[in-house]
């Protein structure tokens, strides 16, 4: 599921990845891995004790979170634009949250929630998906350092991530670097040396079957 609007207009953007040393062994263990500017993180744990970055409140329920109800039960969903303030409930969201290539709605989807039999895993807690195209935009109001992401994969768990700098430069980090495992919940990271005023999550197949976002860790 997806929905539309864009903060920036992100180009193509520039691979700087490809260019990277192999991992050393204490590396390949912490799941780390350098890609141009950016350290790419595959484990939460390894991410969160590396950066400090903290975990964005989602709603509680997802249910509660917004009177409209176009999915059934377990679920909310507001239009695509203006996205997703986060954290959630604050008076000075930091965040914003978009799916700019979806159809009508941004959703929370909860525990359990199957409407359609077309996402899998199911979602355990609010979960973030879109009404078409599952492409998100992630908005940083404050600039950051690090962002991690918990994201729900589809059957083909193909992501292309794109970093867009405060000096509107990017980087782009390719699916062999994310190594996304399919039909499960799957963490990805990065710290820059370079603060990031954007991220867009390229997916593929949400039309189809969806992806979502279950949790967003960021340091400032």
């Amino acid at each position: 599921m997806k929905m539309f609007r864009s903060m920036w207009v992100l180009g193509c953007g520039v691979l700087v990845s490809c260019g990277a040393p192999m991992q050393d062994e204490e590396g390949a263990v912490l799941g780390t891995q350098q890609a141009g500017l950016a350290q790419v993180f595959t484990q939460q744990a390894a991410f969160t004790a590396a950066t400090g970055a903290t975990q964005l409140a989602f709603p509680a329920n997802a249910f509660d979170a917004y009177p409209d109800h176009p999915s059934g039960g377990r679920s909310s969903c507001g239009p695509t634009l203006p996205g997703i303030d986060l954290p959630w409930g604050s008076s000075a969201p930091t965040v914003n949250v978009l799916a700019p290539r979806a159809s009508t709605w941004i959703c929370f989807m909860g525990a359990g929630w199957n409407h359609g039999n077309n996402t899998n895993p199911l979602p355990v807690k609010p979960t973030i998906l879109a009404n078409g195209e599952d492409d998100f935009e992630i908005a940083f109001l404050r600039p950051v350092s690090a962002v991690g992401l918990e994201l729900l994969t589809n059957s083909q768990a193909l992501h292309k991530v794109t970093l867009t700098f405060t000096d509107a430069t990017q980087e782009v980090i390719e699916d062999a670097v994310l190594a996304t495992g399919a039909n499960t919940f799957e963490f990805v990271g990065f710290q820059s040396s370079k603060r990031i005023r954007s991220i867009f999550i390229d997916t593929t197949g949400g039309a189809s079957q969806n992806e979502g976002i279950a949790a967003i860790w960021t340091a400032p």
